[in-house]
């Protein structure tokens, strides 16, 4: 290798500390997004710490051993993106459309289980998500197994029970997704990643090359996703405190498409809340959720910012109504403001019949009253 070389610039870079340098250059960079698009200290707090999260998720990229050495890793704690489902486990493993995958495990008993083959990235220069294949499980059976062939080509052959998941040559990475109705009584699916295909070598040492790759990968889908998200607020703050059908969510990017999303900004003043009734919908999961303004869900671990199918209080005629307010007025389902003005806010139907757009309206807490049963 000659000292003029790719290879040898690279090793001399990430040895003498210039990789490191540039990499918190551009993470430094980031910063400026939060500092531009916040509207309160509460924002620019969050902003920061969403970038935290983003970085903590994209440093896996260092981390991994490559697509050729496949597992399955769960998003790490905190970790928030795109209007995260606080009723979903996410999971997902890299894989190449080079090679051919067995992924198989129990079934578990969670309401929802689903994978799907994805192409791209939200990382700058990436290109935009593309999906190849998806497969979804419903109901769970006792004791049901999952095992899952997935491959560029179609299997001449598959055992009994088995399933395949369509790849192509530039899969990778197949997205798991647990959905549950009740976290305290569902058990996620345990799925593991055998590679088919390809060499059986061990995993090489850390290279410069590596390296590069990892931070680079780390900070520039950092910067990716936050302007991707940042983008729709700006988009949906046009018509505040309305739920839109969004075509685009529910065909493109990462996404699940067995789902329907209506998302949307809420803006509310001190003595506002905002009221929406979700109608009288057939579909086999639904649930709302508050986000903050990067499109994070809010707290749900400890306040009441979610509701789903299992946990709605419904009115008489079969309506849920849903009450986003700074306290708890007693009736209906209250989302918690969670000291927050402003925020997204989205609703997720999952293989619905038919979407009837909810009734949203603002009203004053006094005005409430007109509402109790």
């Amino acid at each position: 290798m000659s000292e003029d070389s790719p290879e040898s610039n690279a090793t001399s870079k990430a040895i003498e500390g210039e990789l490191w340098a540039e990499f918190c250059d551009i993470l430094k960079d980031s910063g400026q997004l939060v500092l531009d698009n916040s509207e309160d200290e509460l924002d620019r707090l969050e902003g920061f710490r969403y970038l935290t999260r983003l970085l903590r998720s994209g440093l896996m990229n260092v981390e991994g051993v490559g697509r050729d050495f496949s597992r399955v890793n769960t998003t790490a704690y905190n970790v928030k993106i795109g209007s995260d489902n606080p009723d979903a486990l996410y999971q997902s493993a890299s894989v190449s459309g080079r090679y051919d995958y067995r992924l198989r495990g129990p079934r578990g008993t969670v309401n929802y289980l689903s994978l799907n083959a994805f192409s791209g990235g939200f990382g700058v220069g990436d290109d935009p998500p593309d999906r190849q294949g998806a497969l979804a499980f419903n109901d769970p059976q006792p004791d049901e197994l999952v095992e899952v062939i997935a491959s560029a080509n179609e299997p001449a052959h598959l055992e009994p029970g088995q399933r395949w998941l369509e790849m192509n040559e530039a899969t990778n990475m197949i997205a798991i997704r647990n959905f549950f109705l009740d976290r305290t009584s569902e058990r996620a699916s345990e799925l593991t990643i055998e590679r088919l295909t390809g060499p059986r070598d061990l995993p090489p040492p850390l290279s410069a090359a590596k390296l590069t790759s990892g931070l680079y990968s780390s900070v520039l889908s950092t910067q990716g996703i936050a302007q991707r998200f940042i983008g729709k607020i700006d988009e949906w703050k046009q018509r505040p405190n309305t739920l839109d059908f969004q075509a685009e969510e529910s065909t493109a990017g990462w996404n699940d498409p067995t789902q329907l999303f209506r998302h949307g900004y809420w803006t509310l003043e001190p003595g506002q809340a905002l009221v929406i009734d979700v109608p009288l919908i057939e579909a086999y999961y639904w649930n709302f959720q508050l986000n903050n303004i990067w499109q994070e869900s809010l707290d749900y671990e400890w306040r009441q910012v979610t509701v789903n199918k299992h946990t709605a209080v419904y009115e008489s005629d079969g309506t849920a109504r849903l009450i986003i307010a700074d306290e708890d007025p007693g009736f209906g389902n209250w989302i918690d403001t969670s000291h927050h003005r402003h925020g997204g806010m989205g609703l997720r139907y999952n293989q619905v019949v038919e979407d009837i757009p909810p009734a949203c309206r603002v009203m004053t807490i006094a005005e409430l009253n007109d509402l109790r049963p």
